[in-house]
């Protein structure tokens, strides 16, 4: 269940930057385990449930400049058959403020808890250098404990 469920928070974490303009950035992620939460057995097998994680990031943007922050997520299983296999809701804050984040994310292969998550979503600071901005996101989670992506912040207030 471990990243299925939480992808999206590390991805965000990286909204922080405070420029006026479109700026674009890469992320990388370092996860806590996902301590799961709730969820029943389905009639194939399956559990649908929850989960919440922890996590440090790294977002380098487009300018050269680097900011760490953490960030914190909670992500569920949807449906069979829904436009995403997992959405996560996610915070993350830094030395210049903090952002919300939204993902949707699906299975890069067959679903399983070791099968990498490829997520999209958006982003809109809430304290700080970007209150009131917002962007868009992409994210890979790639194993149990790491994940990457890209985002961009637009305009400004």
């Amino acid at each position: 269940m471990r990243k299925s469920t939480f992808i999206a928070a590390a991805a965000t974490s990286l909204l922080f930057a405070g420029a006026a303009t479109a700026q674009s950035f890469t992320y990388d992620v370092v996860w806590e385990p996902v301590e799961s939460v709730g969820g029943m057995t389905g009639p194939n097998g399956t559990s649908g449930g929850a989960g919440v994680v922890n996590g440090t990031y790294k977002t380098t943007f487009d300018d050269g400049s680097v900011q760490e922050g953490k960030v914190r997520c909670v992500g569920m299983q949807q449906p069979d058959n829904g436009l995403f296999d997992i959405h996560l809701s996610c915070t993350s804050s830094d030395n210049t403020g903090s952002a919300s984040l939204i993902y949707g994310c699906n299975y890069l292969g067959e679903p399983g808890p070791d099968t990498p998550l490829g997520c999209v979503g958006g982003l809109q600071g809430k304290s700080g250098d970007a209150e009131g901005r917002r962007g868009s996101l992409t994210m890979e989670w790639y194993s149990d404990a790491n994940a990457r992506g890209t985002g961009q912040w637009y305009g400004g207030e």
